[in-house]
C-alpha cells in the first residue's frame, strides 16, 4: 500500500474520495456544460504516486487539488492545501 505524508503525518489511506467538475469557470474554460450536482468519485490506494505527471502521450492534463483532508479511525488525521496544474507541474 501507498502512503503520503500531509503536515508531517505519515498515513496509508485506503482509497481517495474526489469530487470533481466543482469549479464553474474551469468547466467552462474546457467547454463543458455545468452539472446540477457535484460529482464524487474514488480512486484506490494504488493510484498514489511519488511521480506527477503533466502530460500523457502529448496531452495536457487538466487537474488541480486545493485542499486535502486525511482521516484515520474517523477523525482528522492531517489537513493540507495545495494548488497544482499542468503549467506547474514537472512532465
Amino acid at each position: 500500500m501507498h502512503t503520503v505524508t500531509v503536515n508531517g503525518a505519515t498515513v496509508t489511506p485506503s482509497k481517495i474520495v474526489c469530487v470533481g467538475r466543482n469549479y464553474a469557470a474551469h468547466i467552462r474554460e474546457l467547454g463543458n456544460d455545468i452539472p446540477e450536482d457535484m460529482v464524487v468519485f474514488i480512486k484506490p490506494n494504488s493510484a498514489i504516486s511519488p511521480v506527477l505527471r503533466s502530460t500523457i502521450d502529448g496531452e495536457a492534463l487538466h487537474y488541480e487539488g486545493e485542499i486535502v483532508f486525511v482521516c484515520r479511525g474517523g477523525a482528522f488525521a492531517a489537513v493540507g492545501c495545495c494548488n497544482v496544474g499542468a503549467s506547474t507541474a514537472p512532465a
